[in-house]
């Protein structure tokens, strides 16, 4: 695990919370992980209030399971959660692509995507597949940002981190990568052309590519059905 960078203007419960929820997005804690008490408050220099606070959050948001006088675990993937996220997801972004091939985009929104398509591939070809991952992020957020709708990727990024989870529990595949970069590089030029519905229509199968990496979690990260 990465350590923790105290940040002096926030609350200790909240940099722990944004510490393990990236820990656990990113599989560095792998799901049916015990949290141990002990060893956190030693790593991250911390007492048990700020952690225990931080454990709630993580629970609010469907990353952790409390067992009460035991311990904290972080939560198996329920591969019938995950469809619904990525419903929910794939609404919102088919949304938010149709609406801004109709109004269009400007050329520097335009220009950044094509950088961030640019760093990607060279973040594959390098085989940073955390850069990758990150850049994508920011490629979908860069779009959603042009809305200037204030929770909009808020909502979105809630369902995002769990399937991000669920996706780096998953054999990278080389070819679902090129298969990304190729949709993001189309995504732009159908939104240049004003074609609302080729837009949606691309979204949502971008979108549910995570389908096929869902064959391929390995079983003893899943919940039982």
């Amino acid at each position: 695990m990465k350590k923790l960078v105290v940040d002096r203007e926030m609350s200790a419960q909240i940099q722990i919370y944004k510490w393990l929820k990236e820990e656990i997005i990113s599989a560095k804690i792998l799901p049916g992980t015990v949290l141990d008490k002990n060893q956190l408050i030693e790593k991250l220099e911390t007492s048990l209030t700020p952690l225990r606070e931080a454990f709630l959050l993580l629970k609010r948001d469907g990353f952790v399971d409390l067992i009460p006088n035991l311990h904290t675990i972080v939560r198996l993937i329920n591969l019938e959660e995950i469809r619904e996220h990525v419903f929910i997801r794939g609404a919102l972004e088919c949304a938010v692509v149709e609406q801004l091939a109709e109004q269009g985009i400007r050329k520097q929104v335009r220009d950044s995507c094509r950088n961030l398509i640019s760093q990607q591939r060279s973040a594959f070809e390098q085989g940073d597949f955390k850069t990758f991952f990150k850049l994508d992020e920011k490629f979908h957020r860069v779009l959603c940002d042009t809305m200037n709708y204030q929770m909009l990727w808020q909502d979105i990024e809630r369902h995002r981190s769990h399937i991000s989870r669920a996706c780096q529990c998953c054999p990278i595949s080389d070819a679902n990568i090129e298969a990304s970069i190729a949709q993001h590089e189309e995504l732009l030029e159908i939104i240049h052309v004003h074609n609302g519905r080729g837009a949606r229509e691309l979204m949502r199968e971008h979108v549910h590519m995570i389908f096929g990496d869902l064959k391929r979690i390995d079983p003893q990260y899943l919940q039982a059905n």
